[in-house]
């Protein structure tokens, strides 16, 4: 539906029922920068404000969608149109949690892994920490037990150790502080790797730093590292066996992988009204592109047994699956993600072996 289309609809009726934008959000129960902010494209109004909207300007609920007076002959069309308007929103709508963050209009894509990494990287390189966080070791994610508690990364002491997605460098000093002997980190932001770069400096810890996509040839050595893991980056990538093949060519023989993502579950279950509503088939496994503020996302929900199946394909054996909630934490956060932590894993982790 076009959202600015039908914003200055409601801009042109309600003027002529001789309304202000503040006496319509009046009689409507809300604010009027919630009205301006449907006149101006930003948003659509909830389903449960629809038919007090058309009720008010004097429309129907057809007309409220098409964004337009409608004759006779248009009706029938319009509400065809319409109709599979709704049913395609109803279906994006599906498949836009990310971490904790319940976004807005999502639409499924064709993958194009150059258009991805440029996307996914103008996200990083600007608001990408700010809008989603920062997820850092110890911690494997929200309401998850911690590194300290779990300990899937072993000794860590002597150990030559690359991080997948090292963002802002909080992991690699985590490391750093249980003896690694040797940091590397990748992230596919130049931004990212800038921050990891001050902030290791700050800290006088040394690490070797590489700008590239995770699935592409990049120089990194192989053969060569004790562990290799990442904490929410892999689900970023854009070829999942590519990804495992390089992160297994640069592993000595009986080296360790460690990885953390949002758990696949989790992205199928929204919380409305105090429920737990499936809003997404789990099988899903569609390439999608979703707005953050003036930003965008591309993403896959890949099923928790695409993971490992790709690791076995490409010459790992599976050590231990991490599927917990901290119930403490859960318990103690009061807000539906941490309601829903309750009763379903909203993160996993993997530690797998080189074969």
């Amino acid at each position: 539906m076009n959202q600015v289309k039908i914003g200055r609809f409601i801009a042109e009726m309600r003027r002529r029922q001789n309304l202000t934008q503040r006496e319509f959000a009046d009689i409507l129960g809300i604010s009027d920068k919630t009205v301006s902010k449907w006149e101006c494209g930003n948003g659509m109004p909830e389903l449960s404000f629809m038919q007090p909207i058309c009720n008010i300007l004097q429309i129907d609920l057809n007309e409220l969608f098409s964004g337009e007076k409608l004759t006779d002959a248009d009706y029938k069309k319009k509400a065809e149109e319409n109709m599979m308007a709704l049913i395609k929103e109803a279906e994006s709508g599906k498949r836009n949690i990310v971490g904790g963050e319940v976004l807005g209009c999502a639409d499924n894509v064709k993958l194009n892994a150059s258009e991805a990494h440029r996307t996914n990287m103008e996200f990083w390189s600007t608001i990408g920490s700010e809008f989603l966080g920062v997820t850092a070791l110890p911690s494997w994610g929200a309401f998850v037990p911690s590194e300290d508690r779990l300990k899937i990364l072993g000794d860590l002491s002597e150990k030559r150790v690359l991080e997948i997605g090292c963002g802002n460098g909080r992991s690699l000093k985590y490391v750093a502080d249980r003896g690694a002997a040797e940091l590397w980190g990748l992230d596919i932001s130049a931004s990212q790797i800038e921050r990891t770069k001050n902030f290791l400096k700050a800290q006088g810890i040394d690490a070797k730093l590489v700008c590239s996509p995770m699935e592409d040839e990049c120089g990194l050595p192989t053969d060569y590292f004790d562990l290799v893991y990442s904490v929410f980056g892999i689900g970023w990538t854009t070829d999942l066996d590519k990804t495992f093949r390089r992160i297994h060519s640069y592993l000595k023989k009986d080296g360790t992988f460690v990885f953390g993502w949002s758990h696949p579950i989790h992205k199928c279950v929204s919380v409305e009204k105090g429920r737990l509503i499936f809003t997404n088939s789990y099988f899903n496994e569609e390439w999608y592109c979703a707005d953050m503020r003036d930003k965008k996302i591309m993403l896959s929900n890949r099923m928790l047994s695409t993971y490992i199946n790709a690791l076995a394909d490409n010459g790992f054996v599976l050590e231990r699956l991490i599927e917990e909630t901290d119930r403490e934490k859960a318990q103690a956060s009061d807000n539906d993600f941490g309601r829903k932590a309750m009763m379903l894993p909203t993160v996993f982790a993997i530690r797998a072996r080189k074969l």
